[in-house]
């Protein structure tokens, strides 16, 4: 028998899958008991009591869900690296186990409605709006990856894991950062303006001596929020910067595997887990924090957000995969400036209908008016993009290549 003098090598992504599986796991899990710690050992949240120890124990409670998508990463990557078989995929077409679990969650939307205290229980409030935020995004994620060729067991929870642990912290340190530096320079550019050096001046007094009176200081912006430019300043925020990020920043897991030969349909699946995953954190964060009388209004809203963000992390991750593979990088532009008009689309009309009759506030009754017919729009985009995964999804099985028909036997061997 031969040995080869060839080292074997270490899978260098699974040491990465494996390592940001434990900072995940470790990191939510430690959250969450020094959230519970800080409730049995502080005093701060008694004095508030109530709603505010309910709001404590369900981010406890969602970091100790959230904890759990580490556990697959982590036992998978633990395999490969010890070269042990990992399990075979799941079939091909698992469209109708996840429709037939979106028809399921129904009857909970129901109990939402019919028990008004249902919500008093934080874990069951965790819980279930997990389950419904959770199902909806399964679903686009079968839908568009439907009959296609999908990712392994481990690539997927990878690129869950990373997404949530990784991905999602990087978005928001952006957004952040970017937020700062527009307030700064916003506060700037007014503080050198003298028509509204001494309401800000004002505004600062204010909330230094008396920080809980919010009707007073929003008495005080009124000024300062009726200027054409604060108005135009917030969208353009909301919809040109924050799609602009986030497109950039979601399919960021692919990036990793630029050298490795992928095929569009892989590009495609993996984009859509990496925006599922993204919305999952976004939206689940959201209707957590929701009260249960606006609980299920909130849960249809960010059902849509779900698409949106399933569809374009998908779009750029084919346009990705494509543009490595053909070296066609004008079709990485094209998905990329698709994405981010439809994320600025969803986000105009959502951030129109949200603001409703308070527009009157930034004395613009026209877009006031304007915003009643926004949730129809937001419909006729949601219908948009639901097709439009669809359609995508048969282009790509379009262009599959089928195996070459077996030739014809010679004449001379037939009879």
């Amino acid at each position: 028998m031969i040995l080869s003098d060839q080292p074997i090598k270490t899978h260098l992504p699974s040491v990465a899958q494996l390592i940001i599986s434990i900072f995940g796991l470790v990191t939510s899990l430690f959250s969450a008991l020094a959230l519970l710690l800080l409730m049995k050992l502080g005093s701060s949240f008694q004095s508030i009591g109530g709603q505010t120890d309910q709001s404590v124990y369900v981010l406890a409670w969602l970091g100790i869900l959230l904890s759990l998508a580490s556990i697959p990463s982590l036992v998978l990557s633990i395999r490969r690296l010890a070269r042990l078989p990992n399990p075979p995929n799941q079939p091909r077409s698992r469209l109708l186990s996840a429709s037939i679990a979106f028809l399921a969650i129904l009857p909970l939307g129901y109990l939402v409605y019919s028990s008004p205290d249902l919500f008093s229980n934080s874990f069951l409030k965790v819980l279930i709006s997990f389950i419904t935020v959770a199902v909806p995004l399964w679903w686009f994620i079968e839908l568009g990856q439907n009959k296609l060729q999908r990712s392994s067991s481990q690539r997927f929870w990878g690129l869950i894991n990373f997404q949530i642990f990784a991905g999602m912290p990087i978005v928001f340190f952006v957004e952040v950062v970017l937020f700062v530096l527009a307030l700064i320079l916003g506060g700037v550019w007014l503080a050198n303006k003298n028509s509204f050096a001494p309401l800000l001046m004002t505004l600062q007094t204010q909330i230094m001596v008396d920080p809980n009176n919010l009707s007073s200081v929003l008495n005080q912006v009124t000024p300062l929020l009726q200027k054409p430019g604060v108005l135009a300043a917030i969208f353009f925020s909301l919809s040109i910067v924050t799609p602009l990020v986030e497109e950039f920043f979601k399919p960021l897991a692919l990036w990793f595997f630029i050298k490795r030969d992928w095929s569009e349909s892989e590009g495609f699946s993996a984009g859509l887990v990496c925006g599922a995953a993204f919305a999952l954190v976004e939206s689940i964060s959201s209707v957590v924090s929701m009260p249960q009388e606006n609980w299920t209004v909130l849960l249809i809203a960010r059902m849509g957000t779900g698409l949106l963000h399933t569809l374009t992390a998908g779009l750029t991750g084919w346009g990705l995969v494509s543009s490595w593979k053909k070296g066609n990088y004008k079709r990485l532009a094209v998905t990329y400036l698709v994405s981010m008009s439809l994320h600025g689309i969803w986000n105009f009309f959502a951030l129109l209908s949200g603001l409703g009759t308070n527009l009157d506030l930034f004395a613009n009754s026209t877009l006031a008016a304007f915003s009643s017919y926004s949730p129809w729009v937001l419909g006729a985009l949601f219908a948009a993009m639901l097709a439009l995964l669809f359609l995508m999804n048969q282009r790509i099985r379009s262009t599959i290549s089928l195996p070459p028909p077996i030739p014809p036997l010679p004449i001379e061997s037939m009879g």
